[in-house]
């Protein structure tokens, strides 16, 4: 479903495959959202429960692409008859890791092949929609609600942006150019020393500009 998502939303080929482990190392993709920003996003291996010894060293490794992520999209499978528990698995997995804090997008994906006739089934949609955090109905497959998500990423990626206002040399210039892709430019002035910049961008890029920041 990971994959599936990235695909229909990157339409950058990533493998899709129904089995378990289908991804076993991180696949990045750049993404342009709709305000025009763009975000990295990183698919990785599935979370179960009980995972065997064997494939801990290779698990826990891929994971650790959460730890540098600004935000988390949760992909379930809601047509699964244990989606609850795969869920209360992951958010296990996340406090282990040390990213229960971390915001979270959940995407309830395969809303397909649900039978929204049935009460029960329906019942338990919409109730999901209300406990998960920041739950949208999905089909990767179908294309159906990936629009909305992509919005919802964006302006939850906008919310959670630091201001700054930085002078970039001009040797630097290629700071200049990650700014625009990953950021939102307020102000943009070239003097002598040069390029100063103000605006917002993702915490987790602020970093690399903490040498170019101006207090005043």
């Amino acid at each position: 479903g990971k994959s599936t998502l990235l695909n229909a939303i990157s339409k950058a080929g990533v493998t899709a495959a129904d089995q378990l482990f289908a991804t076993l190392d991180p696949t990045t993709r750049r993404v342009e959202l709709p305000s025009g920003r763009l975000a990295l996003f990183t698919d990785t291996v599935g979370f179960i429960q009980k995972l065997p010894t064997t494939l801990v060293a290779s698990f826990r490794a891929t994971l650790e692409e959460i730890n540098e992520a600004d935000l988390l999209l949760h992909v379930v499978d809601a047509s699964h008859p244990n989606a609850d528990e795969q869920v209360a698995a992951v958010e296990e997995v996340l406090e282990e890791l040390g990213a229960g804090d971390k915001p979270v997008i959940t995407a309830l994906n395969k809303v397909d092949r649900l039978d929204l006739a049935h009460a029960e089934t329906a019942a338990w949609l919409e109730t999901a929609k209300t406990d998960y955090p920041n739950a949208i109905a999905i089909s990767a497959l179908r294309g159906a609600g990936v629009d909305e998500l992509l919005n919802f990423i964006d302006e939850r990626l906008r919310q959670d942006m630091v201001h700054v206002r930085i002078l970039i040399p001009y040797q630097n210039g290629d700071l200049v150019s990650l700014f625009h892709q990953y950021g939102h430019v307020e102000q943009e002035e070239y003097t002598g020393e040069g390029t100063i910049m103000e605006g917002r961008m993702p915490t987790s890029m602020a970093g690399r500009f903490a040498d170019y920041w101006l207090t005043a």
